[in-house]
């Protein structure tokens, strides 16, 4: 009875399908392995995005399944707070993911490599089981072409992106359920795996999309059908396709409402009708290795595919016996698909209308599957080239190649070395298409030759990679922890959490707390506009806090400061190694709570609670560009009620003197210039603390790491971050009659200091003031991540809930059992105009258009269980007839 799970005695094509699976899995996991990846070694698979945003979403997405369900939909880890769903259905629903639920966020690395490796193999599976099952290749041909389509260039330069491999996956399948649909076979085959990838990642989801439409023009020409087959076979791919959009409408609904608030307002930025590099150097890509670090923000789309599809392409558009309109219409959508790698409004068009920030081309692989399927729609080990196809092919790729050596000083992706080996495994396997007579050793002899050029491309490719050690992520993620684990839980409590160190803008994730950083593709615009407001580094798809000062850590309610200890400064992975500004001006207002050996946590008691009773007048308050430290004053003070001393007084400098350039008389907008440009260049002001107060710098956008480095008392200041807006540096407290000074060091020979200006802070006034809106805090119940129900008293003179939650479609607000209309401050935190006196009050968060979606998407489920009845009736009552 267990004959059936003996490999020996398994037909020849399923052991040939288990071999397209385990092929591209033994070859990776040598590489890997040889590579020094954990486990295997001290190395990790983690480098770029993988290592500074996707990890950090893997392990909220095991905390969600976990322990915290609700963060599906909303979280207050992701920055301030905002809508997760739609982070969800772009980063985390590959069901692949459910593997890396055994492993902590010590040991994550190690179950994405095996991940890693798992979809490897998953594409050579499934585009030998699309091959089977097309009948187009059989047997130990298989693994031929499913090796090409899980090693091609595409997969190896995004192995990285994990959440866009599913795509690659299941196109094969996709097209092959759309091929037997049209046959007559059940419509599930096309509809599951095409509902499947827009539940996955809609991005991708919608690439493929627009290559159905092509792929259908095609099939309608690729047999001489009457125009009423015609009209049956696009009636079905209608059907099928919209039936797969209606069941994932619960996913892509509310995500495109979201998109419109995050990566929508970018459409067609940057939009220039243009081709955007010499066509002929797309031809450098069909090489082996021809990807890496260069490559990633601004190169080539990356389409090699190995010589063996390449040869039978144009086998395929010069064989006779192939009908010309069969010919004629996949040449046209090969030409199509090459311009729209070229093409700007066409690359824009294939990218949903924006274009991608690094990465680019990233729909390209429909591209290598449309050549890999056509090459193996004719290949067979018995076809037989004509002279005239194997002469015009050899001139072709001579005239490729001669075209290619005289730009590889213009192509930084191509080397000479490239061009030879990639050459040799042309002419070999041209070669051996060209022999008359093919005995036994022929097809393992083309398949060593194929399997051979994958994996030297493969490895070239992923060898110009440098990854992060498994050492300096395990080292920084447990100092996060230890650091991080004795911070109060509950369900009645709410706090947020700042730090001067951070590996990624995703340590919230990682340690589950809330913070004010993240890194989201579906970020909400308003949070990185209130960010810049108050100084802080933000950018279209992020936002941190490394420059809070003791009024905006207040107002934001971070509670608790984590610092590093100091210890072990030059060891990757600690804390202090990986510092940003120093918290030094919270030294003696904050209380130490914790020390470990490589992290301090301290807590602030100033911070105010998630909500409280405020003055209607901070509905009022407008902020003011590049001025973060009067617009933070400006709200603290509407929320008062009163115009109040300043909270940050503007401080002089007390002295400047210059090397190599001529000291500025005032400091805040001078242009400096070397008068020399090869000797050094640099300024240096000071201030004497009156106070014990914090003092603040301000930096306009206008300095930057490239230009220059900031020294305080001659210790250069930690790399400055990416800003695009004026930022705040803190300083020291309790540095009263101290002489402290500031260096600019210029690095290039002009430097403007835009926005260069000191604050002080008045303590005073801050510890008072922060007492007053403690008084009057809300009182919470229950607090989730959708839901925050409590107390609150307002006193006579205020008439204003001001919270810090930011405002967003899908909150709704009940005031003593009674929808109430919400109110915004400073166009991002939610606030509610309430009478004196004590109110019941509840949010609650919906993803906005989520229930309308499920309906539809039930609607669809329901319509199609119908149809499945009917038609299984049907057959019952022809069955009863006969």
């Amino acid at each position: 009875m267990f004959a059936h799970l003996n490999p020996l005695k398994w037909r020849t094509s399923t052991k040939a399908l288990w071999i397209s699976f385990l092929l591209p899995v033994i070859i990776m996991t040598i590489y890997f392995g040889f590579r020094g990846m954990a486990p295997f070694g001290s190395s990790s698979i983690l480098t770029v995005d993988l290592g500074q945003q996707y990890i950090d979403f893997f392990e909220s997405y095991r905390h969600a399944l976990f322990s915290d369900p609700l963060s599906i939909f909303y979280s207050f880890a992701k920055g301030l707070g905002g809508e997760t769903y739609g982070d969800w259905a772009y980063y985390l629903l590959s069901p692949t993911n459910l593997l890396l639920l055994p492993f902590s966020n010590t040991y994550l690395p190690i179950g994405i490599l095996f991940l890693t490796i798992l979809k490897y193999g998953l594409a050579g599976w499934s585009f030998a089981y699309a091959l089977k099952s097309m009948r187009w290749q059989i047997g130990w041909r298989l693994p031929l072409f499913s090796v090409t389509y899980a090693m091609m260039g595409w997969f190896v330069a995004n192995d990285l992106n994990l959440l866009w491999l599913d795509a690659a996956i299941l196109l094969p399948l996709i097209i092959a359920g759309l091929e037997r649909y049209i046959e007559g076979r059940s419509a599930w085959r096309f509809i599951a795996p095409l509902f499947a990838i827009f539940m996955i990642n809609y991005y991708m989801a919608y690439m493929i999309g627009l290559f159905l439409v092509l792929y259908i023009i095609w099939r309608l020409f690729w047999q001489p059908y009457r125009l009423l087959e015609r009209w049956h076979i696009l009636r079905k791919f209608i059907f099928g396709s919209i039936i797969s959009i209606g069941l994932s409408t619960v996913i892509w609904l509310p995500t495109a409402y979201t998109l419109l608030n995050s990566k929508g307002q970018h459409m067609l930025d940057n939009l220039s009708w243009k081709f955007e590099y010499q066509a002929p150097d797309l031809l450098g890509k069909l090489f082996l290795g021809t990807f890496n670090f260069d490559q990633m923000p601004s190169g080539l789309p990356n389409i090699f595919v190995g010589s063996l599809p390449i040869i039978m392409l144009w086998f395929f558009f010069t064989y006779r016996l192939i009908r010309w309109q069969t010919r004629l219409v996949a040449f046209f959508i090969t030409a199509f698909l090459v311009v729209s790698m070229m093409y700007a409004p066409l690359n824009l068009m294939w990218h949903g209308f924006q274009f991608p920030v690094w990465y680019p081309y990233r729909f390209s692989y429909v591209f290598s599957f449309w050549v890999i399927w056509l090459a193996a729609s004719v290949w067979s080990p018995t076809l037989r080239f004509s002279w005239t196809q194997l002469g015009s092919l050899f001139i072709l790729a001579v005239a490729a190649v001669v075209y290619l050596y005289y730009r590889l000083d213009s192509l930084n992706f191509l080397t000479q070395n490239q061009l030879i080996i990639g050459g040799s495994f042309f002419l070999l396997l041209l070669g051996f298409h060209a022999l008359p007579i093919r005995s036994g050793w022929w097809l393992p002899m083309v398949t060593l030759l194929v399997v051979g050029e994958m994996t030297t491309s493969t490895i070239w490719s992923l060898n110009n990679f440098s990854y992060l050690t498994n050492t300096e992520y395990t080292t920084y993620i447990k100092s996060l922890n230890q650091i991080t684990a004795d911070l109060p839980k509950s369900d009645k409590d709410f706090y947020r959490v700042a730090q001067s160190f951070q590996r990624t803008k995703g340590d919230p994730l990682q340690a589950h707390y809330n913070g004010a950083s993240t890194f989201s593709s579906a970020l909400e615009h308003q949070q990185s506009d209130f960010m810049a407001a108050i100084g802080q580094p933000e950018g279209d798809n992020y936002i941190t806090y490394n420059g809070g000062t003791l009024v905006s850590d207040a107002l934001l309610g971070m509670r608790y400061l984590i610092q590093p200890s100091g210890q072990e400064p030059h060891t990757s992975g600690t804390p202090t190694n990986m510092r940003t500004y120093s918290r030094s001006d919270t030294n003696g207002y904050y209380q130490m709570t914790k020390h470990t050996q490589m992290a301090v946590l301290s807590k602030n008691p100033y911070a105010l609670p998630l909500a409280f009773a405020a003055n209607a007048n901070a509905l009022n308050v407008k902020f003011k560009d590049n001025d973060p430290l009067r617009n933070q004053s400006d709200l603290w003070n509407a929320l008062l009620g009163y115009d109040n001393t300043p909270i940050f007084e503007s401080a002089n400098f007390d002295s400047s003197a210059a090397t190599n350039m001529t000291a500025p008389t005032t400091i805040t907008g001078a242009f400096l210039k070397k008068e020399n440009a090869n000797a050094v260049g640099s300024l240096t002001v000071t201030y004497t603390p009156s106070t014990d107060d914090p003092y603040y710098l301000t930096i306009g956008d206008a300095l930057n790491n490239d230009n220059v480095e900031i020294q305080l008392n001659g210790k250069a200041l930690p790399t400055m971050p990416s800003h695009r807006h004026t930022i705040i540096v803190p300083l020291p407290s309790y540095q009263k009659g101290q002489t402290q000074t500031i260096t600019f060091i210029l690095k290039k020979n002009d430097l403007w200091l835009q926005n260069v200006s000191l604050y002080r802070a008045n303590t005073d006034s801050i510890h008072a003031q922060a007492q007053t809106l403690q008084h009057n805090a809300f009182k919470p119940s229950h607090i989730s991540q959708t839901r925050i129900s409590g107390k609150i008293t307002i006193p006579a003179g205020n008439g204003l809930m001001m919270t810090t939650i930011p405002a967003a479609d899908g909150w709704t607000a009940y005031v003593d059992g009674k929808e109430t209309d919400t109110v915004t401050v400073g166009k991002f935190f939610i606030g509610l105009a309430l009478k004196p006196g004590e109110h019941s009050v509840t949010f609650k968060f919906t993803p906005p258009y989520l229930k309308i979606s499920a309906i539809v998407s039930l609607g669809f489920a329901l319509f199609m269980a119908g149809l499945g009845w009917s038609e299984s009736e049907k057959r019952r009552h022809s069955l009863h007839q006969f």
